[in-house]
C-alpha cells in the first residue's frame, strides 16, 4: 500500500514556476550538460555546506558553455536552488521553498529532479547525493511527516526537521527508494556521485545498477568536508569520464587542498554494466564450491581482509565492511578466487586510496594502512556475531537484513 501511494505522489507531482526560462531549444538540448547536486544539510552537516556552496561559486566562471550545475539546498534556514553556470556564480537562490522540505522524503527527491528536467533539459545528466549515509543498511526512521521518533541510524540522507536540528535522527531514505524514484524520473543518468560515507558497496551498487552509466563513491566514512566543488566543476562533475570524479576527489585529498584531508580518503568509480555479469559469477563460484551465502561460516579467515568500516557501538553496530576482492579471497579457492578478481577488475575502473585513513572501531579511533590488494569497493560477509547481537543492533539481525538487499538475492534465490 505504501509503495502504492508512493508511485500516485510521484505522478501528481505539479512543475515548480517562479524561475526564469532556462532558454534552452529542444535542439540544443543534446549540447547541454546538467549536473544535480543535492545537498541534504538539514543534520550535524549544515554547518559545512555553505563552504561546499561557495566552492561551486567559486568554480562556476570556469565552466564551459551548455554546463549548468543545479543545486538543492536543505537546511535549517530552508529548502532552495540555486543554478550555476558560466554567467552566474553569486549565492543567490533561484527559487524557494515555502515549506521546509524532507529532503530524505523521496517525494521531495522527486520534486528536484523533475524540476530540473523542465527547467534545465539535457541528454544526459549527473547526480550527487551529498549528506550523511550508511551504505545499504535499511533507513529506521521513515516518517517524513513527524519528527515525534527520530531515531540515529540513517541509510542515505538525515533530516532532522526544525523540532531536532542537528541531532542526526532523522529521516533517511532506503537504497531501494532511491532507485525507484531515479528510475521514475525519465532522466538518463550518466552518473551518481555519493559525497558521502560508506555507499561503495556492492549491496548500493547492485540496487543501482540499471539506474547510472557509473557510481562513485567511497567504502569509507568520509570528512565532513567532502569533495571540493571547485575543482570537481572544472574537472569531475562535467568530464567526458565519470571516473575523473573519483580521480580528481582523490587528488585533492592527496593534495591536502582542505585541511580535514589528512583523514584520507579511498575511493573509486564502478562501471556498472558488468554487475550483473559480476552477480551471475559470484552465484555460479558459490555454488560450485557449495557455499550457501545465507549459512553463516565462522571458518572464513577475514581476520587479515582490509576493512573499512569496523563493527562496535560506536558506530552504532554497523557491519563490518570487508574489501570486496580481499573478502572473496578468503572465501573462495585461489583459483576461483581470481577469476572473481578479475571480473570485479571489470567492473572498478578507478580506484584510488591514500597510504592511510581515519576508521573508527571497538578499540577508539584510529589511521589504518591500506592494503595494497584492495579493489576499493566493499562488501557484507555474514557472521554469527550479528545474530548473537540482534537484541541490541538497531537494525536487528544483520544477517537477515542482509538477505533482503537485491545482491544477497541475486546470490541465494
Amino acid at each position: 500500500m505504501k509503495r502504492t501511494i508512493f508511485l500516485l505522489e510521484l505522478l501528481g507531482v505539479v512543475m515548480l514556476t517562479g524561475c526564469s526560462d532556462s532558454g534552452i531549444s529542444p535542439e540544443d538540448v543534446v549540447e547541454q550538460k546538467t549536473a544535480i547536486i543535492y545537498f541534504s544539510a538539514q543534520n550535524s552537516l549544515s554547518r559545512y555546506v555553505m563552504r561546499d556552496m561557495r566552492e561551486i561559486a567559486a568554480g562556476a566562471p570556469s565552466l564551459n558553455r551548455g554546463e549548468t550545475v543545479v543545486a538543492y539546498l536543505d537546511r535549517d534556514e530552508g529548502s532552495e536552488i540555486y543554478v550555476f553556470d558560466r554567467t552566474h556564480s553569486d549565492l543567490t537562490p533561484t527559487f524557494s521553498f515555502e515549506q521546509n522540505l524532507d529532503s530524505s522524503d523521496p517525494t521531495t527527491m522527486a520534486r528536484i529532479l523533475k524540476w530540473t528536467k523542465d527547467n534545465y533539459p539535457a541528454k544526459n545528466y549527473g547526480l550527487t547525493l551529498w549528506s550523511h549515509a550508511d551504505g545499504w543498511l535499511p533507513p529506521l526512521n521513515t516518517d517524513y511527516l513527524s519528527t515525534a521518533s527520530r531515531k540515529w541510524t540513517k541509510s542515505f540522507g538525515v533530516d532532522d526537521g526544525n523540532d531536532a536540528y542537528d541531532t542526526d535522527r532523522g529521516t533517511s531514505i532506503s537504497i531501494e527508494d532511491l532507485a525507484t524514484v531515479v528510475r521514475n524520473s525519465g532522466m538518463k543518468f550518466r552518473y551518481l556521485f555519493f559525497d558521502a560515507c560508506l555507499m561503495q558497496s556492492l549491496e548500493v551498487d547492485y540496487a543501482l545498477r540499471n539506474m547510472t552509466d557509473y557510481i562513485i563513491a567511497s567504502p569509507i566514512s568520509t570528512t565532513a568536508d567532502g569533495a571540493y566543488y571547485t575543482n570537481q566543476l572544472t574537472d569531475g562533475l562535467f568530464a567526458d569520464d565519470p571516473a575523473d570524479i573519483a580521480r580528481t576527489y582523490y587528488d585533492d585529498v592527496a593534495k591536502k587542498v582542505s585541511s580535514s584531508y589528512s583523514m584520507g580518503m579511498v575511493v573509486s568509480a564502478v562501471k556498472t554494466a558488468g554487475l550483473d555479469s559480476l552477480a551471475a559469477l559470484t552465484r555460479k563460484l558459490m555454488q560450485k564450491n557449495d557455499i550457501d551465502p545465507s549459512i553463516i561460516n565462522g571458518q572464513w579467515p577475514l581476520d587479515d581482509v582490509q576493512n573499512y568500516s569496523t563493527y562496535s557501538s560506536r558506530t552504532f553496530y554497523r557491519p563490518d565492511c570487508y574489501d570486496a576482492a580481499e573478502a572473496m579471497e578468503a572465501i573462495l579457492p585461489e583459483e576461483d578466487a581470481a577469476l572473481w578478481r578479475k571480473q570485479l577488475n571489470n567492473c572498478v575502473v578507478y580506484k584510488g586510496g591514500t597510504p592511510t585513513f581515519y576508521i573508527e572501531g571497538a578499540q577508539g579511533s584510529s589511521f589504518v594502512t591500506l592494503s595494497s590488494d584492495y579493489s576499493g569497493v566493499s562488501m557484507f560477509v555474514p557472521q554469527q556475531k550479528y545474530t548473537d547481537n540482534a537484541s541490541i543492533c538497531p537494525y536487528g539481525d544483520l544477517n537477515e537484513a542482509w538477505l533482503l538487499t537485491d545482491w544477497a538475492k541475486a546470490l541465494t534465490e
